[in-house]
């Protein structure tokens, strides 16, 4: 294939962050997640569907880290299964400890923390993440319907209960 072909689209499990980009840019709807908060930690799988593939190149392009979604130069997909037509990688989840709701991916919090350095801080989710548990509050989800109070500020909350806590 000459240089410049999009071929069969593949994730780099090191490079991909889980922030599901590439989902919202597929116009192709080839690329499902599931998220999976039961399992023990729990689970985000992206798989990208190449029975559904249109190879357009909108997943690489919007991938933020230009690295997690590559298009390779192979180009004979053909086979008599379509379930082999699949490519997926999972990433650990970060679950809300009030409201049990996803926060994101664990890797995808890891790598904005990284990229806004010492600006952060300024995120007390971004900043417990990064540093790990601070040991503050214990991490067992209550799931309280009330307001939460102010001293649940340092805690990996989801922006609904980030919000109750600042407001």
């Amino acid at each position: 294939p000459p240089a410049g072909f999009r071929g069969r689209p593949e994730y780099n499990a090191d490079d991909c962050i889980g922030c599901k980009a590439c989902v919202e840019a597929c116009p192709a709807i080839a690329i499902k997640v599931s998220d999976d908060a039961g399992a023990r930690p729990p689970m985000r799988r992206l798989t990208l569907h190449y029975d559904k593939c249109v190879f357009c190149g909108q997943c690489e392009l919007n991938c933020p880290t230009k690295q997690g979604i590559k298009f390779s130069t192979e180009y004979d997909l053909s086979t008599f299964d379509r379930t082999t037509l699949r490519n997926s990688v999972e990433h650990e989840l970060l679950i809300c400890q009030s409201c049990l709701a996803v926060v994101g991916a664990r890797k995808h919090l890891l790598w904005v923390a990284e990229r806004l350095g010492s600006k952060a801080y300024a995120n007390p989710t971004l900043s417990v993440t990064a540093e790990g548990s601070m040991g503050l509050v214990e991490a067992a989800a209550t799931g309280l319907p009330e307001p939460l109070p102010r001293n649940e500020m340092m805690r990996v909350l989801c922006p609904d209960c980030r919000r109750t806590v600042v407001v």
